[in-house]
């Protein structure tokens, strides 16, 4: 499978951003859940949604969750109700198709009108978590504590919100 690669928006630029930023990372071929067969780290969803007022947010949580996207939007007092946000909003936004999102494409977003909001339950600092790194082939490594400077770097700060109520048994 080749590999995504839209001008501009290139994992060479990830990569070599993380490199400057010290930010160490190991980077594997992605394998379904069922596949996996003892991979590290936890995997993640990561949802780019919007309210009616064309806020976006990119939701983190373990991959597992069943958002409640209700709840969600009382969370973050969200203007009404969400929608997912369509393959050409993601593309001129972050980068990346659909079934690619990743914290690492806030490094091509260029709107700066991104709310960046992970579950409290992914936040320990040495915690290994799993994005893909701009394509969906692949999956990066990286602690939680690289996530936040990583995202501090692209000029984004980190909301934390406790979604363990709202999955209970799928997520604990």
């Amino acid at each position: 499978m080749a590999l995504l690669s839209l001008a501009g928006c290139g994992r060479e630029r990830l990569f070599r951003t993380l490199e400057d930023l010290g930010i160490p990372v190991t980077t594997v071929r992605y394998y379904d859940k069922g596949l996996r067969n003892g991979m590290a780290g936890t995997f993640c969803k990561n949802l780019f949604l919007k309210d009616r007022k064309g806020q976006y947010y990119l939701v983190i949580c373990h991959e597992d969750c069943q958002v409640d996207m209700k709840w969600l939007k009382s969370q973050l007092q969200a203007y009404r109700n969400f929608s997912f946000a369509s393959g050409e909003e993601l593309q001129s936004i972050l980068c990346i198709k659909p079934g690619a999102v990743t914290p690492f494409a806030l490094i091509n977003d260029t709107t700066s009108n991104i709310r960046v909001v992970i579950d409290q339950s992914l936040t320990v600092q040495s915690a290994l978590l799993n994005f893909h790194p701009l394509n969906s082939e692949e999956t990066t490594l990286i602690t939680f504590k690289d996530v936040e400077k990583f995202v501090k770097y692209c000029g984004y700060q980190i909301e934390i919100v406790n979604f363990q109520h709202m999955y209970r048994a799928a997520c604990s």
